[in-house]
Parts: structure tokens; sequence; C-alpha cells
């Protein structure tokens, strides 16, 4: 019962850990509520996410609210109007 179920979610939490404790100024993140932004700075557990670069929009999170950091948008599938992009108004 342990291998199944367990151990797993500890891999999984451990992996979440070591992610979130990496971020740093500059890493494009995702947050639970599905806010894209660019990581401005970081103060213990609060993050400031720039989430509109032409009008310097910011939003503080915790740390915690970041669901994944996105690599690059060279990933497949990625551009505009996929949703795996930062939306700039015209």
């Amino acid at each position: 019962m342990y291998l199944l179920f367990w151990r797993p979610q500890q891999k999984q939490a451990k992996k979440r850990r070591e992610m979130i404790s990496q971020i740093k100024k500059n890493d494009r993140v995702l947050t639970i509520g599905g806010i894209h932004g660019i990581v401005y700075s970081i103060s213990g557990e609060e993050v400031t996410l720039k989430i509109d670069e032409r009008n310097d929009v910011r939003i503080k999170v915790l740390k915690g609210a970041i669901s994944r950091v996105v690599e690059d948008d060279s990933t497949p599938g990625a551009g505009p109007g996929d949703g795996n992009s930062m939306i700039e108004p015209q």
C-alpha cells in the first residue's frame, strides 16, 4: 500500500519544493490561477510577477501559488492564441 500511494506523492512533493526553491528573477512562470508572468522580485514567501511589460503591471503572489516554471516559447504548440504565451495589448 505504501508503495502505491504514499511514495509517489512524496516524490511529487519533493520535486515541487525543489522547483519553488529554485525560482529566480526573470523566470517565466504560471500560477495556479492561470496567470502568466515574469518573476520581478522575490521576498521571503512572496513573489512579485510582472504581468504586463508595456504598462508595468505587477502582482504579488505566494510562492506556493506558482504552478510551474515555463521553459521557453519554443515548446511545441506554443504561440499566439494558444494560451501558452503572454498576451500583449494592442
